[in-house]
């Protein structure tokens, strides 16, 4: 990150749009990639994140596929704010503003709630994926960092920059959800290419080892589908969502469509902890109405 944008981005300081005049006040730095930077902003109460490119051209292609999902009747719809150019020392830098999203990494969500809320993360971002795709793109660079987890298991995607017409070459990737990593298929925009990186995220999520660092070190020649068959063999959930991910590794659903569907089927009836309380408090408090209960019928006797 060069000196002018850790100006331009020091909490307390304002950004205003040159164009729609608006004004923004900088709270937190949010993450730093190789296409932009991400920053917490705050206008009047209301907070938002803010996002300026490096290059003005590949940025503003961002800003249009946003743009045209966004004006689709889907979950997206008004997740871009605004548009416009800030000036930092004489330079015109492109930015968006989106809704501000507050969650937790998937890691750290699955970490926290357990694996078996894969059933529920998986169903929502497969919808994601699906609307995405439903306006005429691929979103590209799906992995754990381009995504937040809130609450009930509720799925956001944070970062647009991979997002591909449909049938262009994907513009931006990360090595190992790639398929064309694998030796599995073309870096070309299909459906299929965002559902193989959707079932890399979940082997990479179920790895406890820890492998894909090591996939990275592997001649190609060497990348096959045998490597992901021990994680599908040695996690239960994994396992189970085995028939799953062998159709997505090969590129055999046609539409995130049709995938979320076989989803749906394969995980229909699996349980999913969902209440915070744990049976020893359940416990305790069975046993303050008791206590309260024989209190009370003493109190008035």
């Amino acid at each position: 990150m060069t000196t002018w944008y850790k100006e331009a981005f020091r909490p307390g300081s304002e950004i205003k749009g040159k164009w729609n005049g608006r004004v923004y006040v900088v709270e937190r730095l949010l993450g730093a990639g190789s296409n932009g930077i991400v920053a917490l902003v705050r206008k009047g109460t209301a907070r938002f994140a803010l996002k300026a490119g490096y290059e003005t051209v590949d940025h503003q292609s961002e800003i249009n596929s946003l743009l045209a999902i966004s004006q689709k009747e889907n979950s997206f719809k008004h997740f871009l704010i605004d548009a416009d150019d800030m000036v930092v020392q004489g330079k015109g830098i492109s930015f968006y503003v989106m809704r501000y999203i507050e969650g937790k990494s998937l890691t750290d969500f699955v970490h926290k709630r357990g694996q078996d809320w894969l059933y529920v993360i998986g169903s929502n971002l497969l919808r994601k994926l699906s609307e995405i795709h439903r306006s005429g793109f691929v979103f590209g660079d799906l992995k754990a960092e381009n995504m937040i987890v809130s609450n009930y298991g509720d799925v956001d995607l944070i970062d647009f920059g991979g997002v591909t017409p449909k049938g262009r070459a994907i513009k931006q990737l990360t090595e190992v959800y790639d398929r064309g990593f694998w030796n599995m298929g073309e870096r070309i925009a299909e459906e299929s290419y965002d559902i193989f990186s959707f079932a890399i995220l979940l082997l990479k999520t179920l790895d406890h080892r820890k492998r894909f660092a090591g996939f990275m070190k592997t001649l190609p020649q060497n990348r096959d589908l045998a490597q992901l068959q021990v994680i599908m063999q040695e996690n239960p959930i994994a396992a189970q969502l085995a028939p799953f991910i062998h159709k997505a590794l090969r590129s055999e659903f046609a539409t995130s469509e049709e995938a979320l569907v076989f989803w749906k089927g394969l995980v229909a009836g699996k349980k999913t902890a969902t209440s915070p309380l744990k049976m020893p408090w359940l416990k305790l408090c069975f046993a303050a109405s008791i206590f309260i209960f024989g209190a009370t019928i003493y109190m008035f006797w």
